[in-house]
Formats: structure tokens, C-alpha cells, sequence
């Protein structure tokens, strides 16, 4: 703690200067050396922080004892004590909360306050805290130019400064800093509250959307459905019949090896015996035809199933797979790349209860980027390159060691991304993708269901040149 019994100073006398003019240094003040108060600070949990700049001990000493008993909006200062510009570019960057400094100008250098002014507007990015430059020497940073120049709050010198001004000139600092904290509090809130809007606005437009594609895609289904069950349930007669017919013209060139000119020019004309053995692979083909197509509307209302209020069980293969149907058409292969492979390594699931549709959106947000990713590949290889080393996704199911929780990893072999692009990859409005391509906004919604919808986790594993794999970590029974 500082000596106060060595200064002479009344506490109420508003002509007492608080400081001497710098180049009357007499030997009548305080001797203490800067070691003393070296980086002093005076800490009370609820203060408003000073920091006092000075390379002269009894400037610190003088200000504290004139501003001991000071509170504004009753809290009192705590006092930062920095003794060149060096340890106030420290001490500043540690103390942050600093409402004012009062910043003397020369130090170890003609220009040390100057140059900490410039440290923390421009690099710290710190606008908030008041800067009140007082010097004793005003030749070495005139006034106007100062002021002009630098982003300072309030110029003051030493010799004018009474016990009085120094307390207006703090109040003035403290109700300015006030008010801009409370403006900084309030545009945050207001980010905050934006951010949200935006986000509940998303969410009801996608629940919209996908209620809406779900309805369009559950009709299509349907009226899909019936011709095709028409279509699947006559092709076992049909196959009957053709077979009964074909041992009827067997039978008929067994019985007359010689029918005639006439019909065996028509049987040479129709290809007989290629007809008897292409027929019954037509309508194999037929019935194939008709399986795929049942198969594709029942992966369509797998994928657009709507949720309900509660958690139903799923099987999460049959999301996965309906997903991968949905998007095959961008996983086939054209004139400009091969296919892009998909390798299904899935485990022995039970049955999840989750919201289906969510989980499905979630299946779908995750490929979809991950077969952007491996397209972004395509425009720095040639398609044999490509070929050569093939564009691959690979998903891989297993329950935990624990039994309790579904780990689904997806995982693609394109460029990776770094450190940077992963830190930022679930925040809303993020993306890499120009402009029109991508919203930014999959996968911080595919993340909020999976954690906030069903209390799992969504992590992702990435580096440079190798891939890219995001794990969905989900509990068998969730709770409602």
C-alpha cells in the first residue's frame, strides 16, 4: 500500500492543483520508485476500474489519495498502476473491463502514450474504454493535433487539474463508459434476439416446406401405389398363362413335327423359338420393374413420414436407405465423372424412438454435403484420375459398448476442410458454398435436432486432403 501520510492534500479545497508542473522535480516530494508500484492493483469485486499511466511515482500516489473516496452509482475505483507504456499495453490487454485511463503522454519514449491510444482502438478493437490523455509537457503532443489525430476521449493538463476537476473529469468518464456498455449490452441482446427470430422463422418455414413434401410426396405415393399393385398383382397370372401357353405350342410341335407352309412361314417370320425363351424373362423383368417401383414409394413415405408430438420407433437403416434413394440421381455417374460409390457397413440396430422425420432431414442434410464435397473434387481430377481413386461415401452403423446409444458415421474421401471452416461448420448461416448453393443453415438445424430433439450429440472429424466424417451419436430410448 502507498504512504498517504507524505502528501499534504485537503480533500475539499478545490484551488490545491493535485499535480506540480513535470519540470519542478524537487526533492521535497514523495521519493518512491516505479518498483513499488509496479502493475499495483487495488482490486474490490464491484469497482469501476482506473488505470493510471504514468512514468512518475507521485502522479499515481496524488490521483489515488485525491480519488480514495470516490464512487459514482455507488461503487467505488479500483486502481491499475502501469509505469510506461510497455506494461500498459500489458495490462490493459489483462484488464479489458477497464472503464478510464488516464494516460500520461511521455514515458520511455516522447510519444509512449500515443502509441498505447493506437494499441488499444486498433489492435485490441477496444472502443469502449475512455482515454483521457493529461501530460505536464503539451509542446511534446499539442491539443488540437492530438485530438484530431488520435481516438482519445478528453486532453487535460497536469498543472490545471484540481482535486474537483479530476472528479468531474471521472464522472464524465464513468457516465460516458455506462451509457456505451449499456448500448454494447443492449446490441447484443438485440443480435441475440434477431439470430433467434431468424432461426424460429427457418425452422417454421422448413416444418412448412417439409409438411408440405410430405403431403405431396405421401399423395404421389399413394396414387402410384394402386396402378402399380394392379400392374404387380396380374403379373403372376400373366406368367401363367404364358407358361401354359408356350407347353400348348410344344405339345403342338411334338404332336405335328409337319404343320404345313403356311404356319411354319409364320413361326419363321415371329422367331418362335427366341420368343419362347425371351417371354418368360420379359415378364421377369416386368415384375423386377414393378418391385423397384413398390420399393421407391415405400422408401417416398418413409422419408416424408410426419412426426407427431411423441417419439416413435424407427429403424434407422430404412431412413438411411430411403435417403440415399432420394439422392441417387446425384450419385450416378455422366460423361464428366464416374459414380460416386456408397459402402454400407451397418451394424445389428434395434429399433430408436425418435422423431422419423427429423432424423431423416438430418440423413439428408449430411450426404447432401458430403456429396458436395466429392463434386468439389471433380474440377481438379480428370475422370480417369477419379475412376482410379473413386469418390466413395461410407456409412457405418453400431450400437455403443454401453448398448444404450446408435453411433452413425458418414463419412466422405473429398478434400477435407480446415481447422478454421470445422471450429465454424455448425454455426447458423455459415458456408462455404457460392452464393445461391448453399444457405448455410443444414447443418446448424441438423445439429439442434439431434442434440435439442433427441439429447444426442453431432460431432465432426476433418483434416486437410483426407475426408471429411460427422458421427451422430443418438440413445436408443429417448426421452419424451
Amino acid at each position: 500500500m502507498v504512504n498517504d501520510t507524505h502528501m499534504s492534500l485537503s480533500a475539499t479545497d478545490d484551488e490545491v492543483f493535485v499535480f506540480e508542473d513535470d519540470e519542478d522535480n524537487t526533492s521535497q516530494k514523495i521519493q518512491l520508485t516505479s518498483l513499488e508500484f509496479k502493475g499495483q492493483i487495488q482490486e474490490t469485486s464491484e469497482a469501476w476500474k482506473l488505470m493510471i499511466v504514468d512514468d512518475d511515482a507521485e502522479v499515481h500516489q496524488a490521483t489515488k489519495l485525491a480519488l480514495r473516496s470516490f464512487t459514482y452509482q455507488g461503487k467505488p475505483l479500483t486502481f491499475i498502476s502501469a509505469f510506461s507504456g510497455i506494461e500498459a499495453k500489458k495490462l490493459i490487454a489483462e484488464h479489458s473491463d477497464t472503464a478510464f485511463i488516464l494516460l500520461d503522454v511521455v514515458m520511455e519514449t516522447n510519444d509512449a502514450g500515443l502509441r498505447v491510444i493506437q494499441y488499444i482502438r486498433e489492435e485490441l478493437k477496444n472502443q469502449i474504454v475512455r482515454v483521457i490523455l493529461r501530460t505536464g509537457q503539451p509542446g511534446d503532443a499539442p491539443e488540437e493535433s492530438v485530438i484530431l489525430n488520435y481516438d482519445i476521449n478528453d486532453y487535460k493538463l497536469k498543472v490545471e487539474l484540481t482535486r474537483q476537476k479530476l472528479v468531474t473529469t471521472a464522472i464524465a468518464a464513468l457516465r460516458s463508459y455506462r451509457d456505451l456498455m449499456t448500448i454494447q449490452e443492449q446490441t447484443t441482446q438485440l443480435t441475440k434476439a434477431l439470430h433467434d427470430l431468424q432461426q424460429t422463422q427457418y425452422n417454421l418455414v422448413q416444418k412448412e416446406k417439409m409438411s408440405a413434401l410430405g403431403n405431396l410426396v405421401t399423395g404421389i405415393a399413394h396414387e402410384i401405389n394402386n396402378p402399380i399393385n394392379f400392374i404387380a398383382g396380374n403379373l403372376k397370372p400373366a406368367e401363367n398363362y404364358i407358361q401354359d401357353l408356350l407347353r400348348l405350342i410344344k405339345l403342338y410341335q411334338q404332336t405335328f413335327p409337319h404343320p404345313g407352309g403356311e404356319i411354319e412361314q409364320v413361326i419363321s417370320e415371329i422367331d418362335l423359338d427366341y420368343l419362347q425363351e425371351d417371354l418368360p424373362k420379359l415378364i421377369s423383368s416386368l415384375k423386377e420393374g414393378s418391385d423397384r417401383i413398390r420399393g421407391i414409394s415405400a422408401s417416398l413415405r418413409i422419408f416424408s413420414r410426419g412426426d407427431g408430438d411423441r417419439k416413435v420407433p424407427f429403424n434407422v437403416h430404412e431412413g438411411l436407405d430411403s435417403t440415399l434413394l432420394i439422392l441417387k440421381h446425384r450419385l450416378k455417374g455422366n460423361e464428366h465423372h464416374p459414380l460416386i460409390e456408397i459402402v454400407k457397413d451397418y451394424g445389428n440396430l434395434p429399433p430408436i424412438k425418435c422423431f422419423p422425420g427429423q432424423l431423416n432431414q438430418v440423413f439428408m442434410n449430411i450426404l447432401a454435403n458430403a456429396i458436395d464435397a466429392l463434386e468439389e473434387t471433380h474440377q481438379e481430377r480428370t475422370f480417369r484420375q477419379i475412376k482410379d481413386n473413386p469418390n466413395r461415401i461410407t456409412i457405418q452403423t453400431r450400437l455403443s459398448p454401453d448398448q444404450h446409444h446408435v453411433l452413425i458415421r458418414i463419412q466422405d474421401n473429398g478434400l477435407g476442410m480446415s481447422e478454421n471452416v470445422k471450429q465454424k461448420l455448425f454455426d447458423y448461416l455459415f458456408t462455404t458454398k457460392p452464393v445461391g448453393k448453399g444457405t448455410g443453415l443444414g447443418l446448424a438445424i441438423s445439429r439442434q435436432i439431434i442434440e435439442e430433439k433427441h439429447n444426442g450429440k453431432l460431432t465432426v472429424t476433418s483434416e486437410l486432403g483426407k475426408g471429411t466424417e460427422l458421427t451422430i451419436n443418438i440413445p436408443v430410448e429417448n426421452g419424451e
